[in-house]
């Protein structure tokens, strides 16, 4: 299908739902921004932006980058893990007008020459999947930025990066002024974000989308906003595919009945230990392997261990085929029936 041609249907200039990163459109994580600027602003040396994936930390990076105008900004989407490619990421900042010996330059002596080069203007260093750095070379950046005046960091990662910075980098951590986390979206700021994108190439607030398809969006998505995208491009695909120009209830119930036809065949097809853990789920809800051992009461499991290994395994599989998901709870995990699935097997 060619999409461009298409997408006219909904008189867009081009797809709003892309994975690209539109600052212009940000939405949502209003005070945890401004506590983040203002930190910034008071000139905090490190500050932490924590989230999971597609939770907005770039688009967030990308906000603050146009935020200080005034100050020389350098983004890296991967922090360096050799040390030494500090150098490399400060480049900019140390060259001269005319010629640069850049052999000189290492880390060592990184700091005069990034403090020359910035004579006394404020830098803002801004680090995207911090949680890929390696601990040298986050100890250097930590060097670094004590010996520079001005210079700020922030580090946007996986929530993971707190707990290991804090095991084996305590210094480090007593340097972070700002730690701010973001998570999902509310409702409203997922219709927000959706009326944004849609704007933003042309359209009309949240057309083709009905008023009532945000309470679906949101239900699927949890908020988050990589997710919010994602469904809302297949959502408008499929409509551009049927040529249908409102995107509601009645269009969603004659796609799922092609997708509940398609659904209720692989689950046919399923092992028979498959497909019993399957309704087991749909049954019960959420549960652990341990909690579905005890409900399958299964006697060719030797003991309860074996039992939990041997499902270990099956919700591995399910997992692969997105038949089943999993959340934490505690220090283990509850699974669940996906929800493309969840509505077939309750009905079954």
């Amino acid at each position: 299908m060619d999409y461009e041609k298409q997408i006219k249907t909904f008189n867009w200039n081009s797809n709003p739902f892309t994975f690209q990163i539109k600052p212009s459109v940000f939405v949502g994580y209003t005070k945890q921004l401004n506590e983040m600027m203002t930190g910034l602003q008071c000139g905090n040396k490190f500050s932490l932006l924590l989230g999971p994936t597609g939770s907005g930390k770039t688009t967030m990076l990308k906000v603050l980058e146009q935020g200080f105008r005034d100050a020389r900004i350098i983004y890296i989407s991967k922090p360096p893990r050799n040390p030494e490619d500090w150098v490399t990421v400060f480049e900019r900042i140390t060259r001269r007008r005319f010629s640069l010996r850049r052999k000189n330059i290492n880390l060592y002596n990184l700091s005069e020459h990034v403090k020359k080069g910035l004579n006394g203007k404020k830098c803002m260093l801004l680090v995207d999947e911090c949680h890929e750095a390696s601990t040298e070379s986050l100890e250097w950046l930590r060097s670094l930025a004590d010996q520079v005046d001005g210079l700020s960091v922030v580090l946007a990662g996986l929530p993971v990066f707190e707990n290991a910075v804090k095991s084996s980098l305590e210094t480090f951590m007593r340097r972070v002024g700002t730690r701010i986390e973001i998570g999902s979206l509310t409702k409203s700021e997922t219709r927000e974000l959706i009326k944004r994108r849609i704007e933003s190439v042309g359209g009309d607030d949240i057309r083709p989308f009905s008023h009532n398809m945000i309470d679906y969006v949101y239900d699927r998505t949890g908020g988050f906003p990589r997710e919010v995208l994602r469904v809302c491009n297949e959502l408008s695909l499929k409509a551009l595919e049927s040529n249908i120009t409102t995107i509601d209830y009645d269009f969603l119930r004659e796609t799922d009945t092609s997708e509940a036809r398609l659904s209720s065949d692989m689950i046919s097809s399923l092992p028979e230990r498959q497909r019993l853990i399957m309704e087991t789920l749909a049954k019960h809800g959420e549960l652990t392997p341990s909690q579905i051992v005890f409900e399958l009461d299964i006697e060719e499991y030797k003991d309860a261990e074996n039992g939990v290994r041997s499902v270990n395994n099956i919700l591995r599989r399910l997992m692969k085929e997105k038949l089943v998901e999993r959340k934490k709870r505690g220090k283990s995990y509850a699974y669940l029936v996906s929800e493309r699935y969840r509505t077939l097997l309750v009905q079954a």
